[in-house]
């Protein structure tokens, strides 16, 4: 998959006016997913190289929680500014690996005034090993109780039979609310470092 993306993005890219050519040099892409054959996740950074004058792929360094290996990407802007937020909160709550992430972009997106480069709704998605995903919506109930699917927020009218997250609500028994279920789920937080599971 990676190198047919590869292989797209060095084509549109050769088509490009040279003059404009100096935006591609600062757009950079992730690439993630599961090999088909052996069931192993993988995950890439796809950015422009000017030396070569086309597209190629690194891979992207990991952390370490609970005495596991994870690799957590983020590109853009702010990209400093995240990794110390996900640095604080894993050191923190010395957990395993589970909702930090999200949560950290979270809070940076909360820091942001709007005249920020980034701002707006997390896009949450969870992709399994066989290619099915299952989006998320987002609630806020911080700033007002609206619901986004996809970055966007639902409009009045609209419903969404996906899973909610309440960004305010992380680690909580009602951090995660299934639309149409009887609300007696209740999520087990993750184990402290060096404890067995429950």
């Amino acid at each position: 998959m990676t190198k047919d993306f590869l292989a797209i993005a060095n084509q549109m890219a050769s088509l490009v006016d040279d003059r404009k050519l100096a935006q591609f040099t600062k757009t950079s892409f992730l690439i993630g997913g599961y090999n088909f054959d052996t069931g192993d996740a993988y995950q890439r950074i796809i950015r422009y190289s000017r030396t070569t004058g086309q597209y190629e792929r690194e891979e992207f360094g990991g952390l370490r929680s609970g005495g596991k290996g994870f690799k957590v990407g983020f590109i853009g802007d702010e990209r400093a500014a995240y990794l110390k937020i996900l640095g604080t909160l894993i050191h923190e709550q010395q957990t395993e690996l589970n909702f930090q992430p999200l949560e950290a972009l979270s809070c940076l997106l909360k820091s942001q005034d709007r005249n920020s480069s980034i701002g707006g709704s997390p896009q949450v998605v969870k992709v399994y090993r066989h290619r099915n995903y299952l989006p998320y919506a987002v609630k806020d109930t911080t700033t007002d109780e609206k619901v986004s699917l996809f970055g966007r927020p639902l409009l009045a009218y609209e419903r969404t039979f996906y899973p909610v997250l309440s960004l305010d609500r992380f680690g909580e028994h009602d951090f995660v609310v299934y639309p149409g279920r009887p609300k007696s789920r209740t999520l087990q937080p993750p184990p402290k470092i060096g404890e067995p599971p429950k």
